[in-house]
Order: C-alpha cells, then structure tokens, then sequence
C-alpha cells in the first residue's frame, strides 16, 4: 500500500458487531469505512470555558453509499440486521504513516509501546491473545539476545495434545475492509529442544453476526533449539464481501506432540496482496472515539449517488440520558437482585410493588384473627436525632398490629411475598436478603418477628421444616432462626447486635451459602457477621410461603403470633451470600448516601451507578469528603458534573474513550507548556494560521457565592476594587463538600482567579496539512493540556505570550488533502499563590523522656506526605502550653501516603521530658503568641502572593 510521507495514516473504524457496550467503545473487532468518507470530516470537542460543563465531543462524518451496504433496510447488504444507533466510532491516525496497520508493540515483539516484561494479558492494551497459552496468560514478552529485531519477542507455550487449528497469536485490533486483500507477516520459531510444532499464518474473518472463517496458509515445522533460526510465515487473502472484520495471526497446522515455546517477532499486517519490507509501525494517535448515534441517508445525481451523513457523540451524551436513582436503589441494583420492594407505595395500597418488575405486587394479607394495621406513604421518622437513613427518598409501611413481641394470638395484617410468587429464595443454596426496619413496640417478651418464610411442615402449630425466619429476640437484639427440611432451626444472632427496640432504624442482611458453608447475618453494617462450619443440611429447600411484618402461618389458616411494630422498607433478595465490601456498600448507601467519600471515589462510583464500564483515568482528588449523594433524579452527566465544581477539577471524554477526572492540582502543578504555538519554528515552535485573543470580562466575577449543598449555607468571597473597577460582577457555584473551610477556600480561590479579566485564546488555528512537521504535536494534543501562545506583532510592538490549557479541539479534514486544527484556550492563573500558617498537629502517644522518636497526627494537611511538611533540621516544640514545654530538631519523617493518619519523626536527639498523648506539636512561635492557630483563618488565597 503506497503511504503518502506529508498525511498520516487516517482510519475511520465502525462497530457493526457491537452495541452500546457498556458506554465504553472497543479497540477490537472493528470495520474500517476509511475509504468510504467524502468531503469534510469534523470532530469537535471540549467546552467554550473552563467554567462551562463539558459537552459530548461530536463528529460529523459523510460516507459514500451508492452500493446501498450502509442502507439499514437493505436485506442483502453484507450487515443487515447489523447497523443501529450508538454503535462505536474510532477514529485514529498514525504518524509518520506506514504501511503496517499493526501496534508498535505487537509488530515488535513488545520492544515499543511502553508495554513490561511478564505476562501479556495482564497489560491492558497490548492486544495480543493466544489459544494455547490461554486466559489469563496470553503468552509473555520476554527478553531475547537473538530477536529478529531489537531485544523483545513474544512467546506463546503450546502445551502437548494441543489440538490442530487452535491460535497461537492473533489480535483482534486491526480494523479491516471487506473485498480488499491484506497480507500477514511475521518472524517464528521454536525454542524448546527436542521439540517439532507445525505452524501456519492465519487471517481470520467473520460477518457482522460473529460468524468465523478461518484461512491458514502454507503449514511450516519448526524444529525446537534454543538458538532456533527466524522463520519467515507469509498468508494473503482478498477478505469476503460480507466481512465485518478480520484478525491475522499464527495457528498450529498439526496437534502438537510435544510441549514447546514459539517465539514471534516482527509482525506486520497490510493492505495488499504482496508483503512488503517489515516497517515498525510508528504511532497511533487517537483523534475521537463515540458512537454513531444516527444514519441520515440521501440520494443525489437523480437516485445514483447515495450517502450518509452519519452524526457521532462519545459516553458524555450517554450519561446525559441515563437517569439516577437514590444510592441505595442504585447499589442494591449493581449487584443484580431478584427483587426490591422498596415499600415507598402511596397511602391507601393494599398491595406493594416490585420496584424491578420482576414480581407481580405483593398484596396485604389478613390473620384469621382479624384485621390489624398496615398502611403505606408515611414519612421516615426515628426516637432520636441521626436514627433515620438518607440513601432512600419517598415513604415507608407502617405496621401497627397489636400485641407485638408476644407470644399470643392478635388480629395483623401483613405482606404476603409467596402470593406474588416469591417463596423463600429463588435457590435455597446461595441467598442474601434485607430489609429496613423500625420497631416501635415494647421490648419482646418473646419475641417480634420482622420476616419469616416457611415450608407446610408442622408439629403442634409449630414449624418442622425448612425455615428463614428474622426476629427481635427478648433483649430486642436481631437473629435469624435458619432450618433446612428436617427442622432443626438454629439461630444465628447478628453481628453488631443491639437492642433495636429504639425507635430508631436499622438495616438487617441475612444470608446462607451451601458451598461455603457459611450464615451471614448482618446488623446496620456489621461485617463481623459470619458463622462457618454449617451444614449442608441446613439449606431451606421446599418453602412455599414467605411474609413480611410478623409471623403468619398460611397453614392453618393465617394464624398470627409474634407480632410486629414499626416501621419497614426496602425489602430484597440476592442470588449469591454477601461478601464483607457488599455489606459495607449498601449499609453505607442506605444509612448517610456515601457521606465522606473522596471526589475521585464519588465519580468513580456515579460511572458505575450509570453503568459505564469502559476505561478510565481518575486521579485523586483533594476534596477528601464529600456530602451525600443526592443524585435521585439527577442524569449521570449532571451528577458528575457536580463532583468535578466540587473538586473544582475537570473532566472529559479523551480521544481513546478514556473517560477522565482530574483534580484542581492537575492545571496548577502543570507549570511548563507541552507545546509551544508561535511563528518561530527555528525554535520549536508551532506555526499558526490565525491566532484570536479576546480580553473579555466573560468570566470576570468580583462577588463569589458558595452553597454547601447539604447545609445550604452560604459562603461569600467579594473584593471591592474589582467591583469598584468593574461594576458587581457575581459567581455562583453549589459544591458538596463537607468542609465549612473547604467552602470558604473555594469562594476565596475563584475571586482571586477571577475578578480581573484575562486575555483568552478565543481560537487557534493551525494549518496541519500545510506543515506536516506540525502533525505530531498536535495529534498529542488532548483537553486540559498546558500550552503556550507567542505572538509578534510588528515592530516596535513587544511580543505578547500567553500561557494557557486547551479547552476545546476541534479537527477538520476534507478529501482534498487539508487539514485544520482549531483550539479554544483559557488562561492558565495570572498568579501563584502561597499559604503561609504555622505547621500545627498534636501527639498521637506519650512519649517518655529519653526516646528519640515521636509519633504525630495529622494536621490539617494529610493530602500531601508529611515528609512535605516537615523537614530535616526543622524546629518543633512538644507540649505547647504544658509544664514539659521542650524544643526538638526533626532528622527525618517517615515515609506517608495521601490520606496518612499519623507520621514517625525521627529526632536529632533524645527527648529531655515525658509528654502526653493529645500533646499540641507545632513550630516555634513568635514572642508572646500563645496559639499555634493563630494564622489559620488568613491563610487563604491572595494572603500571599510571590513568583516563582
């Protein structure tokens, strides 16, 4: 295939074996429409400001379409049936181009690419897998003296008896067109002695409905030595009309006799029906992957020339459409439960509904006593202050049936599950259930029952078989009464059992596993909760009724003993027994909606709520605890979008479909420019087309309010010659961090960074094609990257330059050979800025006189190690204020992690009096400051700035 040396390699790849994929777009088994463009393409993404919300990066694509293949309706195009809305679109370029459609890494043997030594199907990218050196292995790079190029090799184990066909090597990341020839090449041998396996080159296709074909070339034996020769293995092949994609690789020709080594290097793949000289692939740099979210087609030149006009958006569209529920609903639906009856239904139900769909609503039941009270639509209500939960929104059931606790005949009404046809778990062998409750009566006498679920057997009244039955026992602690078909119930009480008979809620997970062997019953979170050792017998099969809100007996009638009072909701099952972080999760959910969580842990958490599964790059973030999450009702898209004001970071889809968190410090720790945009290219300089700056007053703001969002308290940052200067000028932001400081930081922050007007980068353009020595720079080129724009004006005018990060990228190529990148930047900050506070913690134990170490708490600072805090021959006084007063020098600090709780300092010399624990540590004080604390309400931004 003839390259042309001044425009990369260009490949427009579709999915028409895939779908949504989970938001995330595949590298792997993909169509190349490349060919297939016409006119101009554009990809546009990023924001106008580095306040605004990110939007979806777009891609407007015109594809040819006169033989109708593209045509949805066209039952004998090679993917009818294939073509839908939101299948994924990659669009990449290699740079300097090359012939090879392969990775630098899989052409090399690992020798480019960044990729380790070890195995390979732990390195996520590589791309490589292997049959016989199967999951999750996937062959090694290893280091070889005697490659056939540069130092690396793969090798694949071929265990003997493997069976003849099975693959080698092959990738699946090499996008293909159907009716065009390619050519396979790569470098093979055997390095086990005493050893012979047979091998030949494969190319592999399939249609878009996944159906293979498998096409080996001329078979080679390779006889095992461990100074074994390179053997060439070539195959060509014109790739069928219905070909979606194709692979190439290495097959064994024969079932191998014995157990070897293959090693392969220098691979390449191409376009063409000859092989040609091996080139290693230069880079691929990702320009857009998203989903084509429609297929406009058009006919012109009276009918003759079809098109389509498709439109592209990557995952950010995708979480703009996806609803969120409460966090609770959304953690106890990730772990895919058979049913939730949430029992949020309205005032006057008689019946409950299945929050899943999965079950027909569960009716209220009568006891054969009488009626007692169960009514829905209350509101969430405890005995004290804090014994509600938040991760729930809506109402709750009441039951008010006289008599709970006793073991005596009263009127109830309850919730019949097995009428809805729920009867015990749906497998007996491996179940975790829950349920919410409140109980309001008086401490048991007997005991309350909270759920109970029983097979027909009976002796005097009472259960004689299988049973999964929950209750309050007479200390008001929770336990659950567990039997199999003989009858035998053993009762397990629950970790991190209390008396509940509180008034306050409380959440109760209970399960069984048969292979385990294991009972877990789990009081508000408990994770201690687990009996061992438990018999196979006790496996409740055969249950036929299942009641919530007290015990009931459908047998003899509906008889009723062991009542309930109280409060109950979110009832649920589970097809497999919790671990310990399942328990953690939802009791966290449930009770304060993952109050505390970090940024970065919050987002992660949201991708996960949307159902995102796709790659990631989230860095930590310094809001170290948030508020809750009330994202009920929120679309994902606005959920995250409120972590990143939060963290007051930023974040995006990246070109490769990566979705990306980065927090605050990541534009203030980049300090140099990755590009340099100017007219000097003597210099290294990126020329430029036309460059737009704009001093707008867009994002001027000189009045800063802060909401705390789950208190909204307000907090304000003003300055009054901005305002003076530009008229009130206001910024409004809700964030959800539970620091009332952190709020005020971050009024404090966007005043300084905006009240006075900046000169921005409006538009960049860049005429790519015009100076292909540009192309490598700016394919690297992704959002929030730091860069810098000279400018020089005529003389005697002074050169302006301008430091600033890439918002927005936008690429335009036409079929006419141009190409234009067109960047939108924003200021990087007019000015550092210091905090300036005395360094102030206390002693985490007592240490005695004598010891030449100490260990300290954290300070307000335990983000950044304490060895950034404290340095060798640094001065600390030990006991502030106290009658053992004393001054030591600091040798060293020991080595800390972000989020450390406590640091050993090392001493130059032994203390000279005892000290105790809780003791005020913090540097030497001017004369007569008594507090350490002094400065700590100034140290905020604008107290001090200098430059560096």
């Amino acid at each position: 295939m003839a390259t042309n040396p001044n425009w990369p390699l260009m490949q427009y790849a579709w999915g028409a074996t895939w779908g949504v994929n989970g938001a995330s777009v595949p590298s792997e088994i993909l169509t190349d429409l490349t060919s297939r463009s016409r006119g101009r393409v554009g990809i546009r993404r990023g924001r106008q400001y580095e306040l605004d919300q990110i939007r979806s990066g777009t891609v407007d694509l015109a594809l040819v379409n006169t033989d109708g293949a593209l045509d949805p309706l066209n039952t004998s195009g090679p993917w009818y049936g294939h073509i839908a809305p939101y299948q994924p679109l990659r669009m990449r370029a290699q740079w300097p181009p090359t012939q090879n459609l392969l990775t630098p890494a899989q052409a090399t043997g690992g020798d480019l690419g960044g990729f380790a030594l070890g195995t390979a199907g732990t390195q996520y990218g590589l791309g490589i897998y292997s049959d016989t050196d199967a999951y999750p292995n996937y062959g090694q790079i290893v280091a070889s003296s005697s490659a056939w190029q540069g130092s690396r090799v793969f090798q694949m184990s071929v265990p003997s008896g493997t069976a003849a066909g099975s693959r080698i090597i092959y990738t699946l990341m090499t996008a293909t067109e159907r009716t065009v020839a390619y050519t396979v090449q790569m470098q093979v041998r055997n390095i086990t002695p005493s050893t012979t396996v047979q091998v030949t080159p494969l190319i592999g296709w399939a249609t878009a409905g996944r159906t293979v074909t498998r096409v080996t070339g001329t078979p080679v034996t390779l006889v095992g030595s461990t100074t074994a020769a390179w053997t060439q293995v070539t195959l060509t092949l014109t790739l069928d009309p219905t070909a979606a994609y194709a692979y190439p690789g290495l097959s064994l020709a024969a079932t191998a006799s014995a157990t070897a080594n293959v090693q392969i290097d220098g691979w390449q793949f191409e376009r063409g029906a000859t092989a040609t000289a091996w080139t290693a692939p230069n880079t691929w740099y990702p320009l857009y992957a998203g989903y084509v979210e429609r297929w406009p087609s058009s006919w012109a030149m009276s009918g003759t020339y079809g098109t389509i006009q498709t439109t592209s958006v990557d995952a950010i569209s995708l979480f703009s459409q996806q609803i969120l529920r409460d966090p609770l609903t959304e953690e106890i639906d990730a772990r895919k439960p058979r049913y939730l009856y949430t029992l949020a239904d309205p005032q006057g139900s008689q019946s409950c509904a299945d929050a899943l769909g999965a079950y027909s609503p569960a009716p209220l039941i009568v006891s054969k006593f009488g009626a007692g009270s169960l009514t829905f639509g209350n509101q969430i209500t405890s005995a004290t202050s804090g014994g509600t939960y938040t991760g729930g929104t809506g109402t709750v059931a009441t039951v008010a049936n006289p008599g709970p606790g006793a073991f005596a005949v009263n009127p109830a009404t309850l919730i019949s599950l097995d009428q809805a046809g729920i009867k015990g778990p749906v497998d007996p062998t491996s179940w975790t259930r829950m349920i919410a409750f409140r109980y309001t009566g008086p401490l048991p006498a007997d005991h309350a029952t909270i759920w109970c679920s029983t097979d027909s057997k009976r002796s005097g009244h009472n259960p004689a078989g299988s049973q999964v039955t929950v209750a309050l026992d007479s200390s008001g602690q929770p336990g659950l009464y567990l039997s199999g078909p003989s009858g035998a119930a053993a009762i397990y009480p629950a970790g991190g059992a209390t008396n509940c008979a509180d008034g306050n809620w409380h959440l109760l997970m209970f399960g069984y596993s048969q292979a385990l062997g294991q009972v877990m019953v789990s009081q508000d979170g408990w994770t201690l909760a687990y009996w061992f050792s438990v018999p196979a017998s006790t496996t409740p099969s055969g249950l036929q009724f299942d009641s919530v809100g007290g015990w009931v007996d459908p047998v003899y009638g509906n008889e009723t003993l062991w009542g309930y009072a109280g409060d109950i909701s979110y009832v649920a099952e589970w097809p497999f027994l919790f671990a310990g972080a399942d328990i953690t999760a939802v009791y966290t959910a449930w009770k304060n909606s993952f109050a505390g969580d970090s940024s970065d842990a919050r987002y992660k958490r949201i991708l996960g709520w949307a159902g995102y599964t796709g790659p990631t790059a989230i860095q930590s973030g310094l809001t170290r605890s948030m508020g809750p999450a009330a994202v009920a009702g929120q679309d994902a898209m606005t959920a995250l979008q409120s972590v990143v004001d939060t963290e007051n970071g930023e974040h995006f889809v990246a070109a490769d479909a990566t979705v990306t968190f980065r927090a605050r410090s990541a534009r203030y720790n980049a300090l140099t420019p990755s590009v340099i945009f100017g007219e000097r290219a003597d210099l290294g300089e990126v020329p430029y087309e036309d460059c737009q700056l704009d001093y707008d007053p867009t994002r001027l703001a000189n009045v800063v309010t802060i909401t705390q969002a789950s208190t909204n308290q307000v907090f304000t940052g003003s300055d009054t010659t901005s305002q003076s200067n530009y008229f009130p000028r206001s910024l409004t932001r809700t964030i959800n961090s539970s620091s009332p400081q952190e709020c005020q930081d971050a009024a404090n922050y966007l005043l300084s960074r905006y009240k006075q007007p900046a000169v921005r980068v409006a538009a960049l353009k860049v005429h790519v094609s015009a100076n292909p020595s540009a192309w490598a720079a700016c394919l690297g080129l992704e959002l929030g990257t730091r860069v810098r724009v000279m400018r020089r004006p005529p003389s005697p005018a002074g050169t302006i330059q301008i430091e600033c990060f890439v918002e927005a990228i936008s690429w335009e190529f036409s079929d006419n050979g141009d190409a234009y990148l067109t960047l939108q930047c924003s200021p990087a900050d007019l000015t550092p800025y210091g905090l300036f506070a005395s360094f102030h913690t206390t002693l985490a134990g007592s240490p005695a006189a004598g010891v030449t170490t100490v260990t300290i708490n954290a300070g307000a600072d335990n983000t950044n190690p304490a060895a950034a805090q404290l340095g060798a021959g640094q001065q600390l006084v030990l006991g502030l204020g106290t009658a053992n007063q004393e001054t030591v020098t600091v040798q060293s600090v020991s080595a800390t992690t972000s989020g450390w709780s406590t640091a050993v300092l090392t001493l130059t010399a032994a203390t000279t009096k005892s000290h105790s624990s809780g003791d005020v540590v913090c540097e030497p004080l001017p004369t007569g400051v008594t507090d350490p604390t002094t400065w700590d309400a100034s140290a905020k931004f604008d107290s001090v700035a200098f430059s560096y």
